[in-house]
């Protein structure tokens, strides 16, 4: 194939378009954000295995590995306590999956951890 040289120009240019469509923006400062937000937000939970806590959203049910919000419906993420309990006996075994102690698969028991208790009021009982 031949191109003609006064053809040359607009190929290049063609080019340069093309390869300009699918770059980044080269903004560092924008790019250094948007990496900093996306490493401090949680991240899902895809199953169970042998975490001991969890942060779940009290709305969609949805685990994460630590707290913040929701990337669903954006709600507070509640810390929870996950505990795996064999079925037949009820005693609690390491982690998801088939208890040692039995052919059952142990269940998940997930517990929210109550945030701290306001101090007992100092106001005298007027009873």
């Amino acid at each position: 194939m031949r191109i003609h040289c006064s053809r040359l120009p607009w190929v290049a240019a063609a080019l340069l378009v093309v390869a300009g469509c699918g770059a980044q923006p080269s903004s560092r400062a924008s790019g250094a954000k948007t990496s900093a937000v996306a490493a401090a937000a949680p991240n899902e939970v895809q199953e169970l295995t042998d975490q001991k806590k969890v942060w779940e959203c009290p709305q969609c049910g949805m685990d994460y590995d630590g707290p913040g919000q929701c990337a669903m419906d954006h709600s507070k993420l509640v810390e929870t306590k996950v505990d795996y309990i064999c079925p037949a006996d009820n005693q609690p075994v390491e982690k998801a999956g088939k208890c040692p102690r039995c052919p059952a698969n142990a269940r998940v028991v997930k517990t929210a951890i109550a945030a701290a208790e306001p101090a007992p009021s100092s106001a005298p009982d007027h009873n």
